[in-house]
C-alpha cells in the first residue's frame, strides 16, 4: 500500500463536486480527499439546496454535467431514477427537460457518494462536516483549522467556497439583516413561508432569483400584490427558439473564437461593436441574436483573461448588467406562471430606483424613484424580498478562512475586486503575484480571473483544464518522498 496524497477542499457545491469526483476518476494513485462543509450533504451548495419544486434549472438537463468526459451522466441517472414521472412538470412541448434544483442538489450528492471509496486505486472522499476557520503551514504542509474537527493536514488546498450568500446593501441598514420583514438571503430554503397570501410583498431585483421567487408566491395564490423593481428594469431573456423547437441534443461546448470576435483588439467596444455587427448579419439571413452571442458566451473563459484590468472594469461598470440578461435565461416553466400573474394583475414589473427603507412597527416604508419619470414617492409593504444578486466582491469578508488567506498573503483579490488572482492553471497567487501550485482555486471565486466560470458545466470544463496541472503537482510529491505513486490522467 501507498500512501494517499492528501487534498483539502473548502467548500462542498458544485465545485467541490465536480473536482472531487474528477480527481477520483483521473489519479492512477489514490488520493484522500476531505471536503468541509457545514452544509449536510456535499454537492448542493447555495443553489442546490433549494426545497421548493419551482425552482429549476435555467437551462435544459443535457448541458450539464460534472464530468465533461461523460456528459451524459445526469440524463441516464435522471431516467433510472424515474424523476420524469415523479416531476411532471419538467418537460417542454419538444421534450426538453428543466431539472428542479433540489433534483440536481440530489445527484451531485449521489455522485460524490459514489466515489466515496475507490477500489481501483483506494482513493477517498470525506466529507467533514464543518467550518474552516484558518489555514497555516508547516513542514511543507497544509494545516486547515476547522470550528470542530480540529486541523486537517493536506498536501494541497482547494478553495471552492462558490457563490457568497445574498446580503443586503445599502439603502439597506445593518440591522435590516435580521427584520424579520425584508428577507435577505431569499435562497434560503423556506424563507418565504412566513408571507400570508393578503400581503404587500415588494421585490427589489428582477433577474432569475426574483424569478424564482415569483413563481413560489404566485403558485401560493398569492393575493395581496407583488411589486417588482429594479433600477434598469432589465428581465433575463428566454430560451432560444432552437432550444425550444428542437428535440434534445447534445450541445457543443466551444473552444474557438469565433472569428468576428478574434479578428478585433482585446477592447471591450470593439467586442461590443463586432457582436452587435454579427447579430445584425445573422438577422439579414432570418436567424437571430442567440447564434451570434452563444458562441462568444462558450469561450469567455478564453477570451476575459485577455483583457487590460481597465477594460475588464469598464465592462463590469456598463455592460455586466446586460450581458447577465442575455446570457442567464428563463425555465419556460416559471416565464409563462409569471406572464400569466402579470397579466392578471397580480404581478406587477417597473422600472425603479430603491432610495430608502425604513420600519414602522410591521410594515416596510420604501421610497422609490421612478426611472422613467425621476419622481420619488413613499410606498407601504408588509414584506420586501431582496433579489439583488450576489455581492461576489465582498464574499470574503464573512468568511473567516478566505479573510485568513488574505491576511497572511498565501491570496491577494483579483484586480476587478471580484474573486482572487489566480494564473491559469487555478493556482493562488499570492501577494507578490506568485503562482502556489498547493493552493487551487475554482469556480466563482476565479470569476474575476476567468469571466464566467458560474453555471455547472462552465465549472466542470474549468476543473477538467486544470487537473493534469493539478495531477503533475500531486506527481512531485511522490518523485520528491517517493511515497507515492505516478498521479496522471488516464
Amino acid at each position: 500500500m501507498t500512501a494517499a496524497a492528501r487534498i483539502v477542499v473548502v467548500g462542498g457545491g458544485v465545485s467541490a463536486a465536480s473536482f472531487a469526483v474528477q480527481l477520483v476518476r483521473s489519479s492512477s494513485a489514490p488520493v484522500d480527499i476531505a471536503i468541509v462543509e457545514p452544509r449536510e450533504h456535499v454537492g448542493r451548495g447555495l443553489a442546490y439546496s433549494a426545497t421548493d419544486p419551482d425552482h429549476r434549472l435555467n437551462s435544459p438537463l443535457d448541458i450539464h454535467w460534472i464530468d465533461p468526459q461523460r456528459p451524459l451522466e445526469l440524463r441516464q441517472w435522471w431516467e433510472a431514477n424515474d424523476l420524469g414521472q415523479r416531476d411532471a412538470g419538467c418537460r417542454t412541448a419538444n421534450g426538453q427537460v428543466f431539472l428542479r434544483r433540489s433534483d440536481m442538489g440530489e445527484y451531485l450528492s449521489a455522485k460524490v457518494q459514489a466515489h466515496a471509496s475507490d477500489a481501483r486505486t483506494g482513493s477517498c472522499i470525506r466529507h467533514v462536516r464543518d467550518t474552516a476557520m484558518s489555514v497555516r503551514i508547516f513542514d511543507g504542509l497544509y494545516g486547515v483549522t476547522t470550528e470542530h474537527h480540529g486541523e486537517l493536514a493536506g498536501e494541497m488546498v482547494v478553495i471552492a467556497t462558490g457563490n457568497p450568500v445574498p446580503s443586503l446593501r445599502p439603502p439597506f441598514r445593518p440591522e435590516h439583516q435580521w427584520e424579520p420583514r425584508i428577507i435577505a438571503n431569499p435562497l434560503e430554503p423556506d424563507c418565504l413561508d412566513s408571507i400570508p397570501p393578503t400581503a404587500r410583498v415588494l421585490v427589489v431585483g428582477t433577474g432569475l432569483t426574483a424569478l424564482d421567487i415569483i413563481s413560489t408566491l404566485v403558485r401560493r395564490d398569492h393575493c395581496g400584490g407583488i411589486l417588482v423593481v429594479s433600477r434598469r428594469g432589465l428581465k433575463p431573456r428566454p430560451q432560444s427558439p432552437e432550444t425550444l423547437q428542437h428535440p434534445p441534443r447534445m450541445p457543443q461546448m466551444g473552444t474557438v473564437v469565433p472569428g468576428f470576435i478574434e479578428s478585433e483588439p482585446a477592447r471591450i467596444r470593439a467586442w461590443s461593436a463586432a457582436l452587435r455587427k454579427e447579430i445584425s448579419r445573422k438577422a439579414a439571413q432570418g436567424q437571430n441574436w442567440y447564434q451570434a452571442f452563444d458562441p462568444v458566451r462558450d469561450v469567455v473563459w478564453k477570451l476575459w483573461p485577455t483583457l487590460p484590468t481597465p477594460e475588464k472594469l469598464r465592462f463590469l461598470r456598463r455592460l455586466r448588467v446586460f450581458y447577465d440578461v442575455h446570457r442567464f435565461r428563463t425555465p419556460p416553466m416559471n416565464e409563462a406562471m409569471v406572464a400569466d400573474a402579470e397579466r392578471n394583475g397580480k404581478v406587477r414589473y417597473e422600472q425603479a430606483t430603491l432610495r430608502a427603507v425604513h420600519m414602522r412597527g410591521d410594515v416596510v416604508n420604501v421610497e422609490l424613484a421612478s426611472s422613467a419619470e425621476g419622481l420619488r414617492s413613499w410606498h407601504e409593504f408588509d414584506f420586501v424580498v431582496n433579489c439583488t444578486g450576489l455581492d461576489s466582491g465582498s464574499a470574503w469578508r464573512s468568511n473567516p478562512l478566505l479573510h485568513n488567506l488574505l491576511e497572511t498573503g498565501l491570496l491577494r483579490l483579483h484586480p476587478t475586486g471580484i474573486g482572487f488572482d489566480v494564473s491559469e492553471h487555478c493556482e493562488a497567487l499570492d501577494t507578490a503575484g506568485v503562482p502556489r501550485p498547493t493552493l487551487r482555486v475554482i469556480g466563482p471565486p476565479t470569476a474575476g480571473a476567468f469571466g464566467d466560470p458560474l453555471a455547472i458545466p462552465l465549472i466542470a470544463n474549468q476543473v477538467h483544464r486544470m487537473l493534469p496541472h493539478v495531477l503533475g503537482t500531486l506527481h512531485s510529491f511522490s518523485t520528491q518522498d517517493h511515497t507515492h505513486e505516478h498521479y496522471s490522467a488516464e
